[in-house]
């Protein structure tokens, strides 16, 4: 097997499916309810983040990236071991401990286990990712990968949101996805500070799907 058919076969394996393809809203309005008191019993209830791994906190490629790498991982295929380079998203380390004071956070991610779970225990020292979730627990859908938050919420997805770059990830649950810019290489990015402050007002909301319906009116 030559060294370029090696590296797309892995490509293939690390990384998730992404499609560019723009995911409709639906237009229905649903009567969601915003709470005046955000003391309330109810709103103190800890709700959950789900978060993306790749192009949403990292960035991974087989070849040396064009930017300083934060760290690498090594990951087995077919009877060898390949280097991944992973840089971190600027600003991930306090974005993910931020979260951690308010919310439970999960990832979810359509990467293989062996290669997500290497990256998942460098990036999170502090144990703020409570739960992950790998490839296997996607649904497939027209040979893509889907991520069905009643897995990890049952039926109460008013208490929970999603981050993602994919909106094709979150298509079961459009609702509940809060859109963020892939990220690559640039070191300027500020996409997950705004995010952060984003869900920091989430908690004025009885039903966070109501807070994405305001993100993306503005």
């Amino acid at each position: 097997m030559s060294i370029l058919k090696f590296h797309c076969r892995l490509l293939r394996c690390v990384s998730r499916c992404f499609t560019a393809t723009t995911i409709c809203y639906p237009a229905t309005i649903h009567d969601y309810t915003k709470v005046e008191d955000p003391q309330t019993e109810y709103n103190n209830k800890k709700r959950t983040i789900i978060l993306d791994l790749d192009e949403t906190l990292v960035h991974s490629t087989t070849q040396l990236p064009g930017v300083r790498y934060d760290f690498m991982v090594m990951v087995k295929m077919e009877r060898e071991i390949m280097p991944i380079f992973v840089v971190k998203r600027p600003g991930v380390t306090e974005f993910l401990e931020r979260l951690g004071e308010n919310y439970n956070v999960i990832v979810f991610t359509a990467g293989l286990e062996d290669y997500a779970s290497q990256v998942l225990d460098k990036l999170d020292k502090k144990g703020v990712i409570s739960q992950r979730l790998y490839r296997d627990s996607c649904t497939e859908v027209n040979g893509k990968y889907v991520k069905d938050l009643s897995l990890v919420v049952g039926k109460d997805l008013g208490s929970a949101l999603i981050v993602d770059d994919n909106p094709f990830a979150y298509s079961l649950h459009p609702e509940n996805g809060v859109p963020i810019k892939a990220f690559v290489d640039d070191l300027r990015d500020q996409e997950l500070l705004k995010i952060s402050e984003f869900l920091g007002s989430c908690y004025v909301y009885e039903d966070m799907r109501d807070a994405v319906q305001d993100l993306l009116a503005n």
